[in-house]
């Protein structure tokens, strides 16, 4: 068993929590149910706090499909744990698989060669851009003026609509688990009656095979992945809308966040 599970904050200050996979349990002691509902900065460190507010407002100013932050989260026997979060933005949700924090292992490695950005909260309080690229510190320092000028309010942020599926990774149809509620206004799921269904009934046949060499992927190597293909809403009309995917796994499930791509008129694999 891996040291993973995955949980979804609304996209709020308050960041609250509105689901968490059953294997959190193992890990840091909580059931589920006692904590959905609940304030994720109740259980963040409060050292941490300031930290992780900037990394929020860097992922919803600069619409991050995935960012990784390091920062300790308390179990219910009130210690604190190190752990580390691959966060999707999804609109209005933020998605998270969380991983047990080991710095020198080669599976910490891999996803931090594979997201967009590392954060590390550090003892003191103090962000630190872990690995950054030239332009980090300056994409982080944008989302903080823009924290200024929010709190004037000189600026209205419109964000680009998502949604997220979570995804049964033991099952070879990949049925979907999860899905949440911008998926009927963007693909015309159904989220009540397409629950259970596979994965694959969405995917045409020249792009299944390439999506599922990804997806394979990220399941053996704890990989964030990139995924395009055109998201089929009516197989029998032909009809479907090119979509954008980014995907990651834990042990409860493979998690996928969405949005609608531009039109490619070209005639090769859309993958």
């Amino acid at each position: 068993m891996k040291n993973n599970w995955i949980a979804i904050w609304d996209n709020t200050k308050e960041a609250r929590l509105i689901y968490v996979s059953e294997s959190i349990t193992d890990h840091l002691g909580w059931e589920p149910q006692e904590i959905i509902g609940r304030e994720g900065y109740d259980l963040f460190h409060p050292g941490d706090h300031n930290s992780l507010r900037k990394v929020h407002l860097a992922n919803v100013c600069n619409e991050r499909m995935s960012s990784m932050v390091s920062y300790r989260i308390m179990a219910k026997d009130g210690s604190y744990v190190r752990i580390e979060t691959i966060l999707h933005y999804c609109h209005d949700a933020l998605i998270g698989t969380n991983f047990l924090y080991d710095e020198e292992s080669l599976d910490h490695k891999i996803r931090a060669n594979s997201v967009d950005e590392v954060y590390v909260c550090l003892p003191d309080g103090n962000l630190q851009l872990a690995g950054a690229w030239n332009d980090r510190q300056e994409r982080l320092q944008d989302a903080l003026d823009m924290e200024t000028m929010l709190k004037n309010k000189q600026l209205v942020l419109s964000q680009k609509r998502r949604f997220c599926l979570i995804l049964n990774r033991f099952s070879e149809a990949l049925n979907i688990v999860f899905i949440s509620k911008l998926a009927t206004e963007l693909v015309s799921l159904d989220t009540v009656k397409a629950i259970g269904t596979p994965l694959y009934d969405y995917i045409s046949e020249k792009d299944a095979p390439l999506l599922k060499y990804q997806i394979d992927l990220a399941k053996q190597h704890d990989m964030v992945m990139r995924l395009r293909f055109d998201w089929l809403m009516d197989r029998e009309r032909g009809l479907s809308e090119p979509v954008e995917a980014i995907a990651s796994c834990t042990d409860d499930g493979i998690v996928m966040v969405f949005r609608l791509s531009p039109r490619l008129f070209m005639d090769d694999d859309t993958i």
